[in-house]
């Protein structure tokens, strides 16, 4: 659970794994887009090859039926009988005239019956008259009065249509091709299914134009071939006229697989390909042979190949296949939902790889952060170096750096100590003096009175009683010599930090004597309060002592026949202790440097620099603080705090 918690507040695990999925989701959908949209344009491409042979195969076999057609005219127009026709008007036989017609009744309707594309087949003479009429496998009688040039009957007259006065034009074994359009008779009001004319002039013996031979080829068998050319699930297919010259004409549709669509210029619908697409693709259906386009609108492919039968760049059949977007893109969407599928197997599987390697990245981290507390806890713990890999090598580099720094925290400790004792040597050299009167005195009124009790006992003066009292004296005397000595070697002793209960009111009053001599020497007077009973205090003795003692002798030397005022009170949590001079103050661009190690604004020689900063790092070792305020002029006041409660050491 601990480990849980030290890696959540590091999120280590969450950020590898968010790391991780933010590379590999994104390059799986990025990957599968990129899968889709590959295969879509394989797909449209593949669709588009398709469609365009499809509009060029239609094209060529419309090609192919027109051939066909104007093989079976030619063939009928070289026949023997139409041969014997010819023949005969030559020589103007009336009687075989008829019958020469007669035959050729027969001969077209076997031909008819050989080749069910043919509608119908007419026989027209030059002045327009058509003298034999086949429709639909049936025999039109000529039932009209005799029509010349030739006094035969005829089914009617086509005399004043353009394209009987074209087909006279033609020149021998030339071929006409009409429209396709729907026919209509005269006498009836409803059309025709759509038909093609062909027709061939009739040449006689002597190189005139004798008559017209005319077949109408159905032409809903290029409606079934258009039809056919897709499924109605997959697309359309359709045939347009390209006519610029009969604006009636051009983008009509010839063939549509809805059947209302087609010949708008004859039924009066006119409706045109321009109505149901947009300009640039009509453009290119009536001004290129071939090409592919796709619908703005629907994204539909557009394939068209062109076809004249009437051998024009500018008048023609185009064959137009419109393949379904949705179709030719229909097995987009299965290979899309299989794409989904594996992205996701992938993705779970990407996460189990995720989490799995987050896991084995953030493991030996959590080692190295488990191992980083226990040291915090115990300096001699260290880190297990399991692994050869990086995390190995750091947990290397963190236990050798812990060796460096327990190194340099033990000889740090050696060197504050000997800091602590330089400086207790220091103070006591400073204190020499005053010891010396100190001891002086006691010692020379201890030699006084032995030499008078001596002097005495050689003269025989000395009562018991007056022996007694100097003896008294003596002891006295050796008393106050050995309290100095003993408080000396207190001050001066060298022990480690032990912290026992202290009253601080008690251990001021030994600073307070151990600094006297030397604040009488400089006429500084010192003054405490009387604090009252103060909480005991967990510390070293000597350490405090020592601390009071360094900052007297630092207010001792800043206010030469001056005053040190010590104030002692309780405050809550522990006890403060202010000592206040009246000197000349600290300037202010040495407050900030004042417990640093080796800074003294003495003269050389009058002071080591060591004692503020030793005294600051025993306060800070007891959980306590020193701090220092001062103005230039105004002396300087410098406060300790201790707390009652709290346990500390050096």
């Amino acid at each position: 659970m601990h480990r849980e918690v030290i890696m959540k507040r590091l999120g280590i695990r969450r950020k590898t794994l968010v790391t991780l999925l933010g590379v590999a989701v994104p390059s799986l959908l990025a990957f599968s887009a990129l899968i889709i949209a590959s295969t879509a344009l394989i797909l449209q491409q593949n669709a588009s090859r398709q469609v365009s042979s499809l509009a060029e195969r239609s094209a060529t076999s419309l090609a192919e039926m027109v051939g066909r057609s104007q093989a079976t005219l030619t063939t009928m127009a070289a026949s023997p009988e139409v041969d014997d026709y010819l023949a005969v008007l030559a020589s103007g036989d009336q009687a075989r005239l008829v019958e020469a017609l007669r035959r050729l009744e027969r001969t077209f309707l076997g031909w008819q019956k050989l080749d069910t594309t043919i509608q119908a087949i007419r026989l027209i003479d030059p002045a327009g008259n058509v003298l034999v009429k086949i429709k639909e496998g049936k025999l039109v009688p000529a039932t009209g009065p005799a029509r010349p040039p030739f006094a035969l009957p005829a089914v009617h007259s086509v005399a004043g249509r353009d394209f009987f006065q074209a087909a006279l034009r033609l020149p021998r074994k030339g071929v006409i091709i009409s429209n396709l359009e729907r026919g209509k008779v005269e006498e009836e009001e409803t059309f025709c299914p759509a038909m093609v004319r062909f027709a061939t002039p009739l040449i006689g013996a002597d190189n005139a134009e004798v008559g017209v031979l005319v077949i109408n080829v159905w032409g809903e068998q290029a409606g079934r071939l258009i039809n056919r050319l897709i499924a109605e699930a997959e697309g359309s297919a359709f045939l347009i006229e390209r006519n610029p010259a009969d604006p009636q004409r051009n983008g009509i549709y010839l063939f549509h697989r809805d059947e209302t669509c087609e010949f708008g210029d004859q039924t009066g619908s006119h409706r045109t390909i321009f109505d149901d697409y947009p300009r640039e693709i009509t453009s290119t259906w009536l001004n290129r042979d071939r090409g592919i386009a796709y619908d703005p609108r629907t994204k539909d492919i557009l394939a068209h190949a062109y076809y004249s039968p009437y051998g024009l760049r500018d008048r023609g059949w185009v064959v137009v296949v419109n393949a379904r977007r949705d179709f030719f893109l229909g097995p987009l969407t299965t290979i899309g939902r299989r794409t989904a599928l594996w992205a996701a197997v992938v993705l779970i599987l990407a996460l189990a790889a995720s989490l799995f390697f987050a896991r084995s990245l953030t493991r030996p981290i959590q080692d190295v952060v488990e191992g980083i507390r226990r040291m915090e806890k115990n300096t001699d713990e260290r880190i297990p170096e399991g692994s050869q890999d990086e995390i190995g090598f750091l947990a290397g580099e963190i236990n050798r750096m812990a060796d460096a720094i327990q190194h340099n925290a033990e000889e740090q400790l050696r060197v504050e100590e000997h800091i602590r004792d330089t400086e207790k040597l220091a103070s006591i050299g400073e204190m020499a003096a005053g010891l010396a009167h100190e001891l002086n005195t006691p010692l020379g009124n201890i030699k006084a009175l032995a030499i008078l009790a001596r002097k005495g006992i050689e003269r025989g003066e000395c009562d018991r009683r007056s022996l007694t009292g100097d003896l008294d004296d003596i002891v006295d005397q050796a008393g106050k010599c050995s309290d100095i000595i003993t408080g000396l070697l207190s001050f001066a002793r060298r022990s480690e930090a032990r912290p026992t209960p202290q009253d601080p009111t008690s251990l001021m009053g030994e600073a307070l004597a151990l600094v006297r001599m030397r604040a009488e020497k400089k006429a500084v007077r010192l003054t405490c309060n009387d604090p009252g009973l103060l909480p005991s205090l967990l510390v070293d003795g000597d350490q405090l002592r020592q601390v009071f003692v360094n900052i007297l002798l630092n207010g001792i030397d800043a206010a030469p026949g001056g005053e040190v005022s010590v104030t002692l009170h309780q405050q809550e949590g522990g006890v403060r202790i202010d000592f206040r001079d009246n000197g000349s103050g600290i300037a202010p661009e040495h407050l900030g440097r004042i417990f640093d190690p080796f800074f003294t604004t003495k003269e050389v020689g009058q002071g080591t620099g060591l004692g503020l900063s030793v005294s600051y790092g025993m306060i800070n070792a007891m959980g306590g603080s020193i701090t220092v305020e001062s103005q230039p002029g105004e002396g300087a006041c410098f406060t300790v705090f201790l707390p009652k409660t709290q346990e500390t050491g050096a």
